[in-house]
């Protein structure tokens, strides 16, 4: 194997690609990447136990179609290094032994044969594909990822939720306390299905989606997902077992009061009321016409705190109390100024959602409530 390649352009590649590696992969082969030309394009891919990633690049002056494992860590580190410049790369095919010519020298390093490369995986006769655009899916992603859970006795949890409908794309996470429901409208797949998609491979898929500006094909069986964009190409494998039926917990109808405050206004006081609190993280809400009074204690340290901030409430006057670590969370992951809640009683659990909508997203968070 021997090809000339841009060398900025294959480190820019192999930096979005080492982040699939783990630290400590399920198949040693995973460590590395597997190098493979095809004509006058060199195929990329980095492996690990749930996902498999792949870039294709042109080169230059390639001699022949082949395979190798290429050590990533020390040839990320060199070409990170190096200026902009063509690099010739020959890989031995008995010895594997790996040359990188540059301008100005050589280096050499050992890398191994691909026999051993996990073949990749592929969809089976009955997949289906839907479309996105990568802006969409990037949002979708960022908004839902807080909320996934981390429980080993049911993964399917452990992921975001795609419930493919005829008129719209909706991304769901919960872990029980929470739950996101992200929808886009202006998506519509024309078909009914539904995936998983697990929270690592979303966090890649994530760092790759904030560099392009394209479509997104997203294809899909019952065992695998393929997102095929410009550049890059992930193989994701979905979680075992079957997501909650997330629609049975939200209130058919919404909840009865209003609420209608700063977002912004309202996440800062509690960030400041959060630092008073015990190892409960028991946040206090005492709810009235036109101000809420945010309160928080330590009886443990004899140290409290508490904050009040102008609201618009249509209601009863009411005392609720949240985990505040959870509900931190919700004020700082909705995109918007003006921020809806809705309230019924301080047991049942108030939903969050932006004052105004915009075109094409409906944005809701559930968050359930601790007794004050």
């Amino acid at each position: 194997m021997k090809f000339k390649v841009s060398c900025g352009d294959l480190e820019r590649r192999l930096s979005v690609l080492g982040r699939v590696i783990e630290s400590k992969p399920a198949v040693p082969v995973w460590g590395h990447f597997l190098f493979e030309t095809k004509g006058d394009s060199l195929i990329v891919t980095a492996g690990s136990s749930d996902v498999v990633m792949q870039t294709e690049l042109s080169v230059m002056d390639s001699e022949s179609d082949a395979k190798a494992v290429v050590p990533g860590g020390k040839v990320m580190e060199y070409l990170k290094k190096l200026p902009e410049q063509p690099i010739e790369i020959s890989i031995d095919e008995v010895s594997h032994a790996i040359q990188i010519s540059t301008l100005m020298g050589t280096s050499t390093q050992t890398g191994d044969a691909a026999d051993e490369w996990p073949a990749i995986p592929e969809l089976s006769a009955d997949a289906q594909t839907i479309t996105a655009s990568s802006q969409s899916l990037l949002n979708g992603i960022a908004r839902t990822t807080h909320a996934v859970a981390n429980d080993p006795l049911r993964p399917a949890m452990n992921g975001i939720f795609f419930d493919v409908e005829p008129t719209m794309l909706t991304l769901v996470s919960t872990d029980s306390h929470r739950l996101v429901r992200y929808c886009r409208t202006d998506i519509q797949p024309g078909i009914n299905a539904s995936f998983i998609l697990n929270k690592r491979p979303a966090a890649l898929l994530k760092s790759v989606l904030d560099k392009v500006d394209s479509t997104v094909n997203i294809s899909f069986d019952r065992k695998y997902i393929v997102f095929q964009m410009p550049l890059f190409t992930m193989v994701c494998l979905q979680p075992e077992g079957a997501y909650p039926a997330y629609r049975s917990v939200i209130p058919a109808n919404g909840n009865p009061y209003k609420l209608t405050v700063n977002r912004q206004d309202f996440a800062n006081a509690v960030s400041r009321v959060l630092l008073f609190s015990d190892n409960t993280k028991l946040l206090r809400l005492d709810v009235s016409s036109n101000s809420i009074n945010i309160s928080s204690q330590d009886l443990d340290l004899s140290c409290k705190a508490s904050e009040t901030i102008s609201c618009d409430y249509s209601g009863d006057d009411m005392t609720i109390g949240f985990k505040g670590a959870f509900f931190f969370d919700v004020l700082a992951n909705m995109e918007c100024q003006e921020l809806e809640i809705s309230l019924a009683d301080p047991a049942r659990s108030a939903l969050f959602s932006p004052a105004l909508k915009r075109d094409g997203e409906d944005e809701l968070m559930l968050l359930m409530p601790m007794k004050v």
